[in-house]
């Protein structure tokens, strides 16, 4: 099979192919999922370490 890992930046991952931040990246539940089923990164729109977390940052529409 062939070597598809990656090095963008300093940032190793196993393949090229990522889920955006959408929907199916919402929740940490969902990123284990995705990384069990082989996608080699995910891109989350807000992550912070410090401070409550972050709830429905998008809101009402």
């Amino acid at each position: 099979m062939a070597n598809l890992t990656t090095n963008f930046i300093g940032i190793k991952s196993p393949n090229p192919y990522w889920l955006a931040s959408a929907p199916p990246t919402d929740k940490e539940y969902n990123v284990v999922r995705a990384f069990k089923a082989g996608w080699g990164g995910v891109v989350w729109k807000t992550l912070g370490s410090e401070g409550p977390p972050i709830v429905n940052v998008n809101g009402p529409r």
